[in-house]
């Protein structure tokens, strides 16, 4: 079955099962694929995981042609995630999750804004103590189709599908960097994992943390000092003012 992502998109997409097609003036680019075998380390019950399982595809760099020098020159990326629904164990499928580093001559990471395209998202979020390395806050977003989220500076975050279809989501983010999965690996993954319990989703605090803070739930919302507002395509709104998007590259720009 194929689906129509133009609107929520601003650019000529299909989703064909999972595999994004690309209309005219579109550059195909072929897929990173994650598997659980890369990312063992962070399930909640990784002995009932398939190692060899795809759990999502990566499109790194979409562009519409003659858009590709404007994106260049304010250093950034346009990705496109595509997450089949999946169940490892009792745990819904999610991406590895990872931390940012921090921009050069700053103690702020590189922040960075998603897009729902298709289906429903979970955006688990957690904010580190800069001194120290503490989780101290997390946040639950959820997001449908249209809504937008920010990762702020200084934020980790993990990406999870709940439901029984794809998840298909794009984000803006600086070019220049190489995110850090590490500190969450070594900890068995997010401070929370998402799993099914008689058929509801729930969440269970990671007992690999030291301390755990209370899980806040909120809906998405806009961010209209991002240049993020629904109704408008997260690809279109760059395109139309590219300097809003400056705090992307330089997170000391990143409005609070």
């Amino acid at each position: 079955m194929q689906t129509d992502l133009s609107a929520n998109a601003g650019l000529a997409l299909t989703l064909d099962g999972t595999e994004l097609k690309f209309g005219r003036g579109i550059a195909p680019v072929q897929p990173q694929v994650r598997l659980a075998g890369d990312m063992k380390e962070v399930f909640y019950a990784p002995a009932t995981v398939d190692p060899k399982q795809q759990l999502y595809f990566m499109y790194r760099d979409v562009h519409q042609n003659g858009d590709e020098e404007l994106i260049r020159r304010h250093g950034l990326r346009y990705d496109i995630t595509i997450i089949p629904p999946a169940l490892l164990g009792p745990e819904y499928v999610k991406t590895a999750g990872h931390y940012h580093p921090p921009a050069p001559g700053t103690k702020k990471s590189f922040p960075e804004v998603y897009e729902v395209l298709h289906g429903q998202a979970h955006y688990l979020l957690q904010r580190l103590d800069p001194e120290t390395q503490e989780v101290e806050e997390v946040v639950l977003f959820e997001a449908g189709a249209g809504d937008k989220v920010a990762i702020p500076p200084n934020w980790g975050h993990v990406t999870i599908n709940p439901s029984n279809e794809a998840l298909v989501m794009a984000n803006w983010v600086a070019a220049g960097f190489t995110s850090l999965y590490e500190p969450m690996a070594k900890l068995g993954g997010a401070a929370y994992y998402e799993v099914r319990v008689q058929g509801e989703s729930t969440f269970v605090a990671n007992p690999h943390y030291d301390y755990v803070p209370h899980l806040q739930r909120r809906l998405a919302r806009q961010y209209r000092k991002l240049g993020l507002v629904k109704g408008t395509p997260l690809y279109q709104a760059f395109i139309e003012n590219p300097e809003t998007f400056c705090y992307l590259t330089d997170p000391e720009k990143y409005p609070e």
